[in-house]
């Protein structure tokens, strides 16, 4: 039987102390995989799912375009909550392990990426401080990417891909973005962070460092 044709359990369907493996030797993997969403969906089960692929004898090079074509869909439509890959063919441990986290990193789905410039002489904030207090205190949200530019003159433009970010505007100023829209002006660069988090919440993109965010 099709596993998206199964019903769920009612203690499926009641707990959240349950991980559902979904794995498929299909040859069309990716799409039975994304009908066992569907059909969990349907049935309103809410277990976090893990999604196993394994490969046999085939190249490196295939192995990473497989594991991608398979898996980043899936991830990218917010589906899967956890990634396995198995090697069958054995002995390729860190190719694995680093498609995986390629995979995560891609899709956005593993922790927080930035983008900082090295600071120039049109910097007029400390660029380095506000750097690494972001960092301390956003490292751990999924899926979010924040840039810190220096300047008002390149930054909006080099960071124009981030979901989130600050740019020095004057002396100890900055303006905060959201994607490349300006949400506020003339920040004090000493709350900076303060008035990033509160922008990314105002998103409904900020987890408590406390919840687990790793996949």
């Amino acid at each position: 039987m099709n596993r998206a044709s199964r019903p769920i359990s009612d203690s499926y369907s009641e707990t959240t102390h349950v991980v559902l493996p979904n794995d498929t030797y299909n040859a069309h993997g990716m799409a039975e995989q994304r009908r066992l969403f569907f059909g969990l969906m349907v049935q309103e089960c809410p277990a976090p799912v893990i999604v196993e692929r394994a490969y046999g004898d085939i190249s490196n090079d295939a192995l990473v375009l497989e594991c991608s074509t398979d898996i980043d869909p899936l991830l990218i439509d917010g589906l899967v909550d956890g990634i396995f890959i198995a090697d069958e063919k054995g002995g390729r441990e860190d190719l694995v392990r680093r498609t995986a986290f390629g995979i995560l990193q891609a899709t956005r789905t593993s922790k927080t990426e930035y983008i900082s410039c090295p600071s120039c002489g049109r910097t007029l904030f400390d660029l380095q401080e506000t750097t690494a207090k972001t960092r301390a205190r956003t490292s751990h949200l999924k899926g979010v990417k924040i840039g810190i530019m220096g300047s008002i003159v390149n930054g909006p433009g080099e960071m124009a891909d981030a979901d989130f970010g600050c740019v020095g505007t004057g002396n100890g100023v900055i303006t905060l973005y959201r994607d490349k829209e300006v949400m506020k002006r003339n920040v004090p660069s000493a709350q900076a962070v303060d008035e990033l988090i509160a922008l990314i919440k105002e998103h409904r993109m900020w987890l408590d460092a406390g919840l687990d965010a790793s996949l």
